[in-house]
């Protein structure tokens, strides 16, 4: 029974290792995916209200690539 315990213990953390590391790897290389509106030629960060709007389908890497293809930061989010 010991056993078992550990190895459920085990397998918990890592399963927790697991699910965090992309989000602190994202972190990490400051990645970050900003989604452009089509029609307004505006950005936003992520967790903007915007963010997902269904024409914001432009994707940037960086808010500099979206400056350069002509989108304005959002005024709400101020990315």
């Amino acid at each position: 029974m010991e056993k078992t315990l550990k190895a459920d213990v085990v397998a918990a953390w890592l399963v927790l290792l697991i699910l965090a590391m992309p989000t602190s790897i994202a972190a990490e290389s400051g990645a970050s995916v900003f989604h452009g509106n089509t029609t307004s030629k505006v950005f936003h960060r992520v967790g903007c209200r915007h963010y997902n709007c269904s024409k914001c389908t432009a994707l940037f890497h960086t808010r500099q690539s979206a400056l350069e293809a002509g989108y304005r930061p959002c005024k709400i989010c101020k990315p």
